[in-house]
């Protein structure tokens, strides 16, 4: 059986935002979301988290991660009743760093500190990733030893005189992510998306040999042969876990792993088009643009903009 941590191990995060929060009650945030994932650590204190499209709440506390597979637009606030304010109409936002923000809000009541992570992906692959699970997901960190460790680490690193330039608070937004992941495929997964399929014997299999080796000559055949199964079989039990077919979700992991190597940019296209599976540049370009909307040279070109404008801005 495949793990998800094995195959996401070399996920690249484009780009990501990270902001600490301190609150004090009455106050409301509203988030628009719209990002791949975010996640909502609360290091002390308690509040209420609201997904306003599903109906969904909880109510949080200290040592509770809050994971939002699809970044769902929702309302942080003190309490049931409070107004939430959308966050880029805040006072006190300190937008210095424009991937790192420090947020000091509220009425002066009892105290919350959050530390809130939200990023996006080099590939179109990540929502089929987080196919099938619930639009919000509350794990308490006392539950799970690596969640408990990764929120001290937190609670340490946002007491040193450098919180805003930690390069270990840089990474956490993706620990949480990758770590949540992990916790979510051991409880058990859902009927459908993809943690049920990485977690199901044969496609899991399959996941793992097209993740590990993107580049191979792929056939339907040769998948049915790792898997155990027909071909007919392994297309349909495929389609009714990622909604895809085998075929479709190669291509788009072989356009995500491009797509990463080309933001890098330490590459020549033509190098990495055979390493993601195709034989000639007009055929790799093809497929990109089909994909991207943007030839691989823009693409690059688009990536390497983004990163010399600093990439994030609140949203």
């Amino acid at each position: 059986m495949a793990q998800p941590d094995a195959i996401l191990s070399d996920l690249d995060f484009e780009g990501w935002f990270f902001c600490e929060s301190q609150l004090t009650a009455p106050w409301g945030l509203a988030l628009p979301g719209g990002r791949l994932a975010a996640v909502h650590a609360v290091l002390e204190g308690r509040c209420r988290i609201d997904l306003g499209p599903t109906g969904v709440s909880r109510d949080l506390e200290a040592g509770d991660v809050a994971f939002l597979p699809l970044d769902t637009p929702h309302a942080l606030r003190s309490g049931r009743d409070v107004v939430a304010i959308p966050v880029a109409d805040l006072p006190g936002l300190d937008r210095g760093d424009r991937r790192m923000v420090r947020l000091h809000h509220g009425g002066g009541g009892d105290q919350v500190t959050l530390l809130t992570a939200s990023f996006r992906t080099t590939g179109s692959l990540p929502p089929v990733v987080l196919s099938g699970i619930e639009p919000l997901i509350v794990i308490p960190a006392d539950n799970h030893a690596k969640l408990g460790l990764l929120l001290e680490l937190c609670r340490t690193e946002h007491h040193t005189r450098d919180f805003a330039q930690s390069a270990v608070l840089r990474r956490l937004g993706e620990v949480l992510f990758l770590v949540t992941l992990q916790v979510l495929s051991e409880q058990g997964s859902p009927g459908t998306g993809w943690l049920s399929a990485v977690s199901d014997p044969r496609l899991g299999r399959v996941l793992e040999a097209v993740h590990t080796r993107p580049g191979e000559a792929w056939s339907l055949n040769r998948l049915a042969e790792i898997a155990g199964m027909s071909r007919a079989s392994l297309a349909r039990r495929f389609r009714e876990r990622l909604g895809v077919t085998p075929l479709s979700y190669l291509t788009m992991l072989r356009i995500d792993t491009a797509a990463a190597s080309l933001a890098r940019n330490r590459q020549m296209i033509s190098r990495i088009a055979h390493q993601s599976g195709y034989s000639s540049i007009p055929s790799f370009t093809r497929a990109f643009v089909k994909a991207r909307g943007m030839t691989p040279s823009q693409f690059r070109r688009h990536a390497q903009m983004a990163r010399e404008d600093g990439v994030l801005q609140p949203e």
